[in-house]
């Protein structure tokens, strides 16, 4: 892959400089590489961004993106050179093997917006890059739990105990998403007014820490750490009161602290922890492992907290929810929640009656 893609900018350099000095006119006058703009780039979008989502970006920036094009300067780069990174990708050449069809287009999404935040900035020069070449097909619409599957594994849960119970009732009665539940603290709950406060995630992030028998070489490591929402994507909302009737007796029993997590860490897990986190933070992979466990024995395969979030969404409008009211909730936009769950929206057109 890396002999193609140097050989379509090397052509493409030519073909540039060459009509360059044809018309007078100096070529390669923007020196900023593609690593450079698109350092700026993740600088740009790390406010309006959810901090798990810019994680994955990131990680897919420095393993998919720029060890390839990076060095390529800006104004050097076109539509070719993004076609034969994203095909070989798609053929299993490149460094990952075969890539999903969403993680293709995802790629070229990242490549398209970073060369539009660099023309908005006046960094580089406008690229044609056409039509999107690797567009996803449409998401696989919501599947959500019946009343029975509900029921029976809240029962499995509640048989495992309560710390289990509290980890897979949030999600099924709040919607939060996985990182959310694991950043959730017992400060953000209260009790008295029934209200529960959602405004930071708990994500795993990729650092590169010197090897221990080199100086050169990096060995990738991750490690957990908090990182508070974007403003937008804060919310506070009231609790079901099926849940708050847990929360209550939970707090109750086990007296906790109002900075400590409400989803227990397994302590037999051993997951590999920033030095300043709490050791007590809870792990996204051991509470996904104890769901998918939990939902083993309740006749659930394949269980996910995309599942239990669908779920939720779902019984929010078969209650009467409103799709705005809801999207706030979930902290997601309207567009995407008509997208996922339009076919459990009613529609009603008898407001016409009332107009004219």
């Amino acid at each position: 892959m890396l002999e193609t893609n140097h050989s379509i900018y090397k052509n493409t350099e030519e073909s540039k400089c060459n009509k360059g000095l044809s018309s007078g006119v100096l070529c390669c006058q923007q020196q900023i590489l593609i690593k450079e703009l698109a350092e700026l780039w993740f600088l740009d979008i790390k406010n309006i961004m959810r901090p798990s989502s810019y994680a994955i970006y990131q990680s897919y920036a420095n393993k998919y993106i720029l060890p390839y094009i990076g060095n390529i300067q800006a104004d050097m780069f076109n539509a070719d050179i993004l076609s034969s990174l994203l095909g070989s990708y798609c053929k299993g050449n490149g460094k990952g093997g075969v890539l999903s069809q969403y993680t293709v287009y995802l790629l070229e999404s990242m490549v398209r917006s970073m060369f539009h935040y660099g023309v908005k900035k006046k960094l580089v020069q406008e690229i044609s890059f056409g039509k999107a070449e690797f567009i996803t097909i449409k998401k696989k619409e919501a599947v959500p739990l019946s009343e029975l599957e509900i029921q029976q594994l809240l029962y499995v849960a509640e048989k495992q105990g309560k710390d289990i119970q509290l980890q897979i009732s949030i999600p099924i009665y709040t919607g939060v998403t996985l990182s959310e539940l694991c950043g959730l603290k017992w400060e953000d709950i209260n009790l008295e007014t029934g209200e529960i406060y959602v405004h930071r995630n708990m994500v795993r992030i990729q650092h590169n820490m010197p090897a221990s028998n080199s100086t050169d070489n990096q060995d990738a490591a991750t490690v957990l750490a908090e990182c508070e929402l974007p403003e937008n994507m804060c919310r506070k909302f009231i609790i079901p009161e099926r849940l708050g009737s847990l929360l209550k007796t939970e707090a109750f029993n086990r007296k906790p602290l109002e900075g400590s997590y409400v989803a227990e860490l397994d302590k037999k897990a051993g997951r590999k922890k920033s030095v300043a986190m709490p050791g007590d933070a809870p792990d996204g992979r051991t509470l996904q492992y104890r769901l998918k466990t939990a939902g083993e024995k309740a006749g659930i395969k394949g269980l996910t907290f995309k599942t239990l979030r669908d779920t939720f969404a779902v019984l929010c409008l078969q209650a009467g929810g409103d799709v705005y009211s809801l999207a706030y909730v979930m902290g997601s936009g309207i567009p995407a929640m008509c997208d996922r769950y339009g076919q459990w929206m009613v529609r009603d057109d008898g407001f016409l009656k009332g107009i004219g």
